[in-house]
């Protein structure tokens, strides 16, 4: 693929000079792999209690009555801690469970998908 070179001041920025972060580095905006523009909507919510394994979704709803803390075990057994303050939160984990060991927030959890 010949390279475009880029000139200051450009009117443009060529396709072939964008590129985004991936697992092994820096991937260049193509057909195959476009340029993430946004994060597409949750399509459903399932809820989680304590202690109760389920299939990870996207994304942790945590609607908390007071401050706290909330221990998520992730997709991979690994398991983080985290504070929150009332009101909703949704964290970005891919979450098994919500540990009842260690959650010391009032809260009712959903695991987004």
């Amino acid at each position: 693929m010949p390279t475009t070179p880029i000139e200051a001041p450009a009117g443009f920025v060529p396709v072939e000079a964008i590129a985004f972060s991936g697992p092994e580095g820096a991937v260049r905006v193509g057909a195959a792999t476009p340029l993430p523009t946004s994060e597409p909507s949750y399509r459903s919510a399932t809820a989680l209690t304590p202690d109760v394994e389920l299939a990870p979704g996207r994304a942790i709803a945590v609607v908390a009555a007071g401050r706290g803390t909330v221990r998520l075990v992730l997709d991979d057994l690994s398991a983080i801690d985290l504070p929150v303050e009332a009101g909703l939160s949704i964290l970005p984990f891919a979450v098994r469970r919500v540990a009842g060991a260690g959650t010391t927030a009032v809260a009712t959890f959903s695991n987004l998908a």
